[in-house]
This record gives structure tokens, C-alpha cells and sequence, in this order.
């Protein structure tokens, strides 16, 4: 009977020591709590600041320019003709790191938010701050809103990748649409949009 309790006795120790273990390292596991930085991809550059709103929720606020190389088509001659042009991004993003405490368990690293997450991108296009190569180009003025998943890395002590998709749909300020995917389309207020993003940044 004694050995029967001892046992039962050391098992419950066994049990709660672990479990206490597991909440150590869980209400250690947070975002950071304020991460500013700068990132660029192949179509812009942008200014960020991640804001810790929970453990695993923080608020990414974005400012920059979106770069693009568009191929339009001119009725008179229907010959194609590339321009540039660049449009200001600004955007907030609520983010879910959903497996920080996962990775912590496995010895990863966490640090200035390096995870995956789930995220709701609203952000707008501004026709008013925008440069162009040509006049026949006409920007966006635009507000999107797209559920994206993707990921980040922290590279070294300093600098970081991210990559993410997602589907959402644009709704268009101006009532037309001029550049894009598919250009001179009839005129619409909104439409469905793609978001596909890799950049490489650093943490300041």
C-alpha cells in the first residue's frame, strides 16, 4: 500500500512539474513588442512598424511605394509599350503568429516575430502621390482588403525575409481601371484582387 501511494505520490509530482514546465515556457512565448524596420521585394520598398496587441496578435503598420512595369496597349497604333510607374502604399495588417510557442518548444528561434501567421491586409493605393514615366497611365486610387498567410524569418541579428499570398477583392475610389493584370477593362467599382509578397528587410 505505501509503495502503491509512494508511486502515485511521485507520478503526481512527475505530472505537475511538466505541466508547470509547459506554462513557463508558454507565458514566455510573445511578439515583440514594438519591431520597426525596412523591407524591399521586386515591385517596392516600404517602412514598417509590428506592434505587440497579445502574445501571438500584433498590428503591422506599413508605408512605401509600390513599383510597377506595365505593358498598354494604344488603340491607334496596337503596338504594346512598357512604362514604369510608382503609387504610395500605406496599410494596416492584424497579424496572427499562430506557432510561436511550437516553435520555442522545438528550440526555434522566435525572435522579432519569426513565425507564420495569419493576417488581414487593408490597404490603399493614392493616385495623388504617384509617379509615372507616361500620362497614359492612370494609378488606382484603391482600397483592398485581403486574409493572407505567410511567413517570417529573422536572418542573424538584424535583417529578416517575409513571404505571403492571399485572394481578397479591390475596391476601386475612382470607378475605373486602368492598370493591372488587365488593362483598359470597362469601368467597375471593385473586382478580385491577388496579394503575393517576398521581401527581404532589416530591422532598425
Amino acid at each position: 500500500m505505501m509503495k502503491v501511494t509512494l508511486t502515485s505520490i511521485l507520478l503526481l509530482f512527475l505530472i505537475f512539474k511538466i505541466s508547470a514546465q509547459d506554462q513557463n515556457t508558454t507565458s514566455q512565448v510573445s511578439v515583440e513588442k514594438s519591431i520597426y524596420g525596412i523591407q524591399a521585394g521586386f515591385l517596392g520598398s516600404w517602412l514598417y512598424n509590428e506592434s505587440r496587441l497579445s502574445d501571438e496578435f500584433a498590428l503591422r503598420s506599413q508605408v512605401g511605394f509600390d513599383f510597377r512595369i506595365e505593358g498598354v496597349r494604344e488603340f491607334e497604333s496596337f503596338g504594346p509599350n512598357e512604362d514604369f510607374y510608382g503609387i504610395l502604399h500605406l496599410s494596416l495588417e492584424p497579424r496572427w503568429y499562430y506557432n510561436l510557442v511550437k516553435r520555442a518548444k522545438k528550440g526555434k528561434t522566435i525572435d522579432r516575430n519569426s513565425g507564420n501567421f495569419i493576417a488581414l491586409l487593408a490597404s490603399t493605393n493614392l493616385e495623388s502621390v504617384s509617379f509615372t514615366t507616361n500620362d497614359r497611365i492612370q494609378s488606382l486610387d484603391q482600397i483592398r482588403f485581403v486574409p493572407k498567410w505567410g511567413i517570417r524569418r529573422s536572418l542573424g541579428k538584424h535583417f529578416n525575409y517575409e513571404a505571403g499570398f492571399g485572394f481578397g477583392y479591390a475596391f476601386f475610389l475612382n470607378n475605373t481601371e486602368r492598370t493591372g493584370f488587365f488593362p483598359f477593362r470597362d469601368e467597375r467599382n471593385s473586382d478580385f484582387t491577388v496579394d503575393i509578397h517576398l521581401r527581404i528587410g532589416l530591422d532598425l
